[in-house]
């Protein structure tokens, strides 16, 4: 129940109409923001229902107040509540994340002489952004792209110029209209910078029409500089246009939007076509999302996205958003255009959200990986106290073995200096000393080698030596260390329960799968492992193309690593039966009867 008087005597007032409620802690703070198709019927359930979320169960222990605003409707409560969201910041609603890692287009709209320029700050109230856009260099590509088509300034000469100060070097050059020399009236420069708008929005058609038509009105006039310059603009956005490899089947102006949820945050990527040309990826943070449903923070992105972008007349996303109807009537009347929000419903929709959730998994990782960096120092400090060494860990080095059943046996080096990894520093070893599996062996081997180098060589020891294994390969590794009087900590961790076992004497140790130290242990251990397999893979190629079965004739490489794979050397396969090479996936019975009769000399 209720704890106040104050709240019993709102939730009695309350009425049946559609609004917005503001609910406030002892303090006054609005904490949370929500809005409602019905206030009387909403409100009350925060305090009726029993089984709340831990997250909503705190909000409730938290309310002191309630206020509430009625609207005429469901639209406007839904604009209303996200205005509100944007102004004060609640502590329980999921908010937009100001993360400056991703930067935008600006249009700096508030110079008489706007340029286009990359930021990673909004600013001015007058400009013009576009983003932001997960990778800088793309984005800057893209800046250049445009200035260059449409030869705009670039520099940050304060118009008009000085008495006899020169014009900057990309007039010289042919990279600028030269509106410092007034070789282009304002209104003709800001008609380029609308064409360079249209050109960022994907509207490539409506601006060859147009540069179309100036240019034939040059022509007339017989401004044949002028005409020219715009046919080279007309074709080189023909090209730009030709270059575009990634399209949509419908050929219309739609988004794909796809959600990944992280432990409090979520990401989600947007694709932008448009004319059917996949034009734009740009990605949005939100935090404070635990506990929130992704098609909540759906409906929250759809909302803020489009305030400042262009609406298209289809927005597929990956999960259904609450209030659809409402937000689609909303956007056609805003846009003017019939506009439809849904899940995808062909297989070109499904094949684009599932490029999408790739690309959202990268950057999950990639943000992950930024986490981690930041908190090396943390881990550094975590680390040296578990292992009680005498300074915080700079160098961590990790062991990984792989092999197939023995063969082409390899082993990777991995290593990270203060949280970043240094390939420069990574090293591979094939192995000598075994023809069979054995795995703690191999460590054996490899630690050896590599200890040996280092002090052959006189180089600095790494910290941490982390081997990817459990306590057999742990105790090998500490033999082979035994020979070098090392200032080196020798640990093991092990992929099943993600144990560290660091004494062949204790058990092993299980920190938390939030720990720094586990954290950077893992990524080293990580990148060990995908750099042994990919030497590994390098090496079964290279020997397949060097085995006898390279010198069969009429078998694609494709088979002939089929074959290895299921038989796993040369030998199996000389002696398998006809059937059991027809087993073999893509090879039916009258390969295997050529595969069986030419180890056979017939």
């Amino acid at each position: 129940m209720p704890k106040t008087e104050k709240i019993q005597e709102v939730l009695s007032i309350l009425p049946n109409q559609p609004g917005v409620y503001l609910m406030k802690n002892s303090e006054n703070e609005i904490i949370y923001v929500g809005k409602a198709s019905s206030l009387k019927k909403r409100v009350p359930s925060y305090f009726r229902d029993k089984n709340k979320d831990a997250k909503t169960a705190t909000l409730v222990q938290k309310i002191n107040d309630i206020e509430f605003i009625v609207t005429d409707t469901e639209i406007e409560a839904l604009l209303l509540e996200n205005n509100l969201i944007k102004k004060h910041k609640p502590k329980f609603n999921i908010s937009l994340k100001d993360d400056k890692r991703f930067p935008f287009i600006c249009i700096t709209l508030d110079e008489a002489y706007p340029r286009i320029i990359i930021t990673r700050k909004v600013f001015g109230k007058k400009n013009k952004y576009f983003g932001p856009f997960t990778d800088v260099g793309a984005a800057r590509s893209l800046v250049q792209s445009v200035n260059d088509l449409f030869k705009l300034k670039t520099c940050t000469k304060k118009l008009p110029l000085k008495k006899n100060e020169r014009p900057c070097l990309n007039y010289q050059i042919q990279r600028c209209k030269g509106v410092c020399s007034n070789k282009i009236s304002n209104d003709e420069y800001l008609t380029l910078i609308n064409d360079a708008i249209k050109f960022l929005e994907g509207d490539i058609n409506q601006i060859i029409s147009d540069l179309q038509a100036r240019m034939l009105n040059f022509s007339k006039s017989m401004e044949f500089e002028k005409a020219a310059d715009l046919r080279d603009i007309i074709t080189n956005i023909s090209i730009t246009r030709e270059n575009q490899k990634v399209e949509s089947i419908s050929g219309s102006n739609s988004d794909y939007a796809g959600i990944k949820m992280l432990a409090n945050e979520a990401v989600i990527v947007i694709f932008e076509f448009r004319n059917g040309i996949l034009l734009a990826r740009k990605v949005s943070i939100f935090e404070n999302t635990e506990l929130v449903e992704p098609k909540e923070i759906m409906r929250r992105f759809i909302l803020l996205h489009y305030e400042k972008n262009e609406i298209p007349q289809k927005i597929i996303v990956q999960y259904a958003v609450p209030d659809n109807d409402i937000i689609q009537k909303y956007f056609t009347e805003k846009s003017g255009i019939k506009v439809h929000i849904s899940l995808p419903r062909s297989p070109n929709d499904l094949g684009i959200l599932d490029m999408i959730s790739k690309n959202a998994d990268l950057l999950a990782i990639e943000m992950e990986s930024s986490k981690i960096k930041g908190d090396y120092s943390i881990a550094q400090k975590e680390l040296q106290k578990i292992f009680h060494l005498d300074n915080p860990p700079a160098e961590i080095v990790c062991f990984d073995i792989s092999n197939l059943q023995g063969t082409n046996s390899v082993a990777a080096m991995s290593c990270f200096k203060n949280g970043k990894s240094d390939k420069s520093s990574y090293r591979r070893f094939k192995i000598r000393g075994y023809k069979s599996a054995n795995d703690p062996g191999m460590i054996h081997e490899a630690v050896s080698r590599r200890l040996q180098h280092i002090a052959n060589e006189n180089l600095p020891y790494p910290d941490i030596i982390l081997i990817d294994g459990g306590i057999t390969q742990l105790s090998r590794a500490i033999e082979a260390a035994q020979n070098f009087e090392l200032p080196v900590k020798i640990i093991s961790i092990a992929k099943r329960f993600e144990e560290i076992y660091f004494d062949p004497a204790l058990p092993p140790l299980k920190l938390s799968k939030n720990s720094p130290a586990l954290k950077i242990l893992q990524q080293v251990r990580d990148e060990a492992h995908r750099f042994g397999v990919s030497y590994h893979r390098k090496l079964r190629a290279k020997d397949l193309f060097s085995s006898e079965i390279a010198n069969i004739p009429n078998i694609s490489l494709k088979r002939k690593n089929e074959l290895l794979k299921h038989f796993k050397n040369i030998e199996n396969i000389k002696s398998a039966s006809i059937e059991e090479l027809a087993n073999v996936e893509g090879i039916g019975k009258s390969l295997a009867e050529k595969i069986f009769d030419y180890f056979r000399g017939k």
